[in-house]
């Protein structure tokens, strides 16, 4: 203070133990911690630090703990995903990277669902280009594209879409 007097406040040891039990990968120890403790604030942290680090098992029980309850049912809809491209693009979408889930499922050769994820984050442009680039599918981006428009009333605006209807 600027008086000189000191003040006293309480800090909880929990968030620093917690972060040295994800530090060495310890995600059992961090969920008894956080049992223990009973803090939502803490759930919530270690729920972030799980899903950061992949690891879905802790993830998963740590939103549970804090009733978000669509992020558990999106991770346990990760985890049944076969196909480990499939499923790393999924979790990068869960954690808000659609650069990283694209170039993922590009890599694993799984070019539609590339294709799909544009669409279905209504990048008409880049679900066009990777159809093109990869000479499939051309003709699944204009026709959902062309129900996206029927049901909102619109009409074709873009030249390059255009272009390939007539094309095709």
């Amino acid at each position: 203070r600027s008086d000189g007097r000191l003040v006293s406040t309480a800090v909880s040891p929990y968030p620093t133990i917690l972060q040295n039990y994800v530090s060495k990968t310890s995600w059992d120890d961090a969920v008894r911690l956080c049992r223990f403790v009973k803090d939502g604030a803490l759930w919530a942290s270690l729920a972030a630090m799980a899903t950061a680090a992949k690891e879905l098992n802790t993830a998963e029980i740590a939103y549970a703990a804090i009733n978000e309850t669509e992020k558990v049912e999106y991770i346990s809809y990760i985890k049944d995903i076969s196909n480990k491209a499939a499923r790393n693009a999924e979790m990068s979408l869960f954690c808000k990277q659609t650069g990283e889930a694209e170039g993922t499922l590009l890599q694993g050769g799984l070019v539609y669902r590339a294709i799909r994820l544009n669409i279905d984050l209504f990048r008409w442009n880049r679900a066009l280009e990777l159809a093109v680039k990869h000479k499939t599918h051309v003709d699944t981006v204009l026709a959902f594209r062309q129900k996206y428009l029927q049901d909102f009333g619109l009409e074709e605006s873009d030249n390059l879409f255009t272009q390939y209807r007539y094309r095709n």
